[in-house]
């Protein structure tokens, strides 16, 4: 995807996310990694789980450039993770995903993505998902999934 195309897909994006009322953080002329960075805040992810926001459509735009290099995993079929710190599920992707390191560990489903959490040790994980997604935790030693 040339610059010039992800430029058009991001004004795109912001045009939407404004007639939802998204926040002043997002100004429509953030990069591709500026954008990545934003979508993967605290506010980011809850403005886009609350309106479910992108589609799949749009998300699936983005697959060239390599998301899951920032953990932001589209259509990526069945995979496996082993302590992630933040990522994020998207569309037809199944995950097997285990943590077992101390600290915290933030997954997120999106658009019917599902995920199967195996956490132990004293791994904190937090996870949050729009409706159409499924997720199966577990739970062993003193591990927690909130």
């Amino acid at each position: 995807m040339r610059q010039q195309d992800i430029q058009q897909v991001i004004g795109q994006i912001y045009r939407q996310a404004k007639q939802l009322d998204a926040c002043d953080k997002f100004r429509g002329t953030e990069t591709y990694e500026e954008l990545v960075r934003l979508f993967l805040s605290p506010q980011g992810i809850e403005f886009c789980l609350a309106n479910h926001f992108p589609n799949t459509a749009t998300f699936r735009l983005f697959k060239a450039l390599k998301p899951e290099q920032s953990g932001i995993h589209i259509d990526a079929g069945a995979i496996t993770l082993t302590n992630p710190t933040d990522v994020v599920l998207i569309g037809h992707t199944s995950a097997t995903i285990n943590c077992n390191t101390h600290g915290r560990h933030s997954i997120v489903l999106l658009h019917g993505a599902r995920a199967i959490i195996n956490a132990s040790g004293w791994a904190v994980v937090r996870v949050r998902q729009e409706e159409g997604c499924i997720c199966i935790k577990s739970t062993s030693d003193n591990a927690i999934i909130l």
